[in-house]
């Protein structure tokens, strides 16, 4: 049964992306961001289902299971708001990529300044960011692989979702990452209801589980949880974090481009909060309810799978492990050919070819990342808290002041962000107070008070805001 449904789903994708490769040429435009041409369904599932990772499924239940019903709050609230962005945001990107033909986030960036060396900028740290996040993705790949097949190796089961990953996105660019999206968005949300529905109903119903965890650790229901996490100060971080660092990840910041026009884009504001209120407390519930069945947990970011194992037929177990499967490779496949774009047209032209090739090789270093270095004592939300979205969200600064703020300029933004990832590097070096808030937070505060004072400052010296 598993077999069958996981071979079965690389097939799908594997022929998803060989009919994507009869629709596509190789025009960088069309390779890159599918002609501009993604209408409300598909920019919807492929905007929702890239940010649907390993972290939606293994690390929301992990955190819930250490820290409480607060990780529901934190997460689904703030990323809820940062749908407003898709528009603020998302409607100026794909208004100036259309005109100006933009392909990266750098080309944006850079290219209002005719900064040469911000575009490079912008695009090495968002590459260097985002490696870490997509290595990640391969690390829930041989959890789940693992775990379905013990006898084959964690380090083995990346290799191979890896490798299926890059097949697709070899063959059929920015088009076959969308409608895999569409096809893996579609499995990973009814893989989730089933699994709620069923552990919910063996475990007596959704308030008998629920009673019985509170019995056994009634701190999990009240903020700041159980060891003191959730303060409001935190809540006030992530929620800024989410808002402000989401659209800076390069995988949904390129697919701005890819809408159809501003209305796939409303369209995406609309529908992406209902999804996220509604399918973000199904993890964050069944990590609460391990408490009350008195399963071992010996590392919290299993706790999805071992209660799913646990607790539901063998059909619905291959079907979450196909979801989560989904959740992961939705999000993987779009960094691979987003990283790719951005190191292929940013720093060697726009050459398909050339990005195929990157795009391999970004593959095998997500697999290296796995062998080597991954810390699992710190967990897939602690990873990528402290390092992919901390680095991130400095940029969002320079990019608002770019689409918005006519007297910024390319020194300002430049400031902003080498500024802004010197705290976040000198937080993990020297771990200065933070008074509460998460490090990201003092970062973005820093970049912000920089790109105004280096764009005001650059002004009063004669250099134009566009130079």
């Amino acid at each position: 049964m598993i077999w069958t449904a996981v071979v079965g789903y690389f097939a799908a994708l594997l022929l998803i992306g060989l009919y994507a490769r009869r629709r596509t040429t190789r025009s960088p435009e069309d390779y890159f961001l599918a002609n501009r041409d993604f209408g409300p369904l598909v920019l919807f599932f492929t905007l929702a289902a890239t940010n649907f990772s390993a972290f939606t499924f293994l690390g929301f239940a992990g955190k819930a299971y250490t820290d409480g019903l607060g990780q529901y709050g934190v997460m689904a609230l703030g990323t809820s708001f940062m749908a407003l962005m898709f528009f603020i945001l998302g409607s100026k990107i794909w208004q100036q990529g259309k005109k100006y033909g933009y392909l990266t986030p750098g080309e944006l960036v850079g290219g209002r300044y005719r900064s040469r060396g911000l575009q490079v900028l912008t695009t090495g740290v968002m590459s260097l960011f985002t490696i870490p996040y997509l290595a990640v993705q391969a690390i829930g790949a041989g959890y789940i692989i693992h775990l379905l097949f013990p006898s084959v190796g964690a380090e083995a089961g990346a290799v191979v979702t890896m490798a299926v990953i890059a097949g697709y996105v070899l063959t059929g660019g920015m088009r076959a990452s969308g409608w895999t999206d569409v096809f893996q968005g579609v499995i990973m949300v009814a893989a989730m209801v089933a699994a709620i529905a069923f552990i919910g109903h063996a475990l007596g119903g959704w308030s008998t589980a629920t009673r019985a965890a509170f019995d056994v650790q009634p701190a999990l229901f009240s903020l700041p949880g159980p060891h003191g996490y959730f303060t409001v100060k935190i809540w006030l971080s992530f929620f800024l974090l989410w808002v402000f660092c989401d659209p800076m990840f390069p995988q949904i910041f390129s697919r701005f481009y890819t809408a159809k026009s501003p209305r796939s884009l409303q369209w995406s504001m609309v529908l992406y909060p209902l999804l996220i209120s509604f399918f973000f407390l199904l993890p964050v519930l069944i990590g609460v309810w391990a408490h009350g069945t008195g399963l071992e947990v010996a590392n919290p970011d299993h706790v999805l799978l071992l209660m799913v194992e646990s607790f539901t037929p063998a059909p619905v177990f291959a079907l979450l492990m196909v979801g989560a499967l989904a959740a992961l490779m939705s999000t993987a496949d779009s960094q691979l050919l987003t990283l790719s774009t951005m190191l292929t047209c940013d720093l060697a032209g726009k050459n398909v070819r050339y990005s195929q090739a990157v795009t391999v090789l970004l593959a095998l270093f997500a697999v290296v990342f796995v062998l080597v270095g991954y810390d699992p004592q710190a967990g897939i939300m602690g990873t990528l808290v402290d390092i992919t979205f901390s680095g991130l969200v400095v940029l969002a600064p320079a990019v608002i002041a770019t689409l918005y703020w006519r007297r910024a300029t390319k020194w300002g933004c430049i400031a902003s962000i080498l500024g802004g990832e010197a705290v976040v590097f000198l937080h993990h070096l020297l771990s200065f107070p933070t008074y509460g808030f998460l490090p990201a937070i003092i970062a973005l505060g820093t970049a912000a008070l920089l790109l105004v004072a280096g764009s005001l400052a650059s002004s009063f010296t004669g250099a134009s805001p566009a130079s």
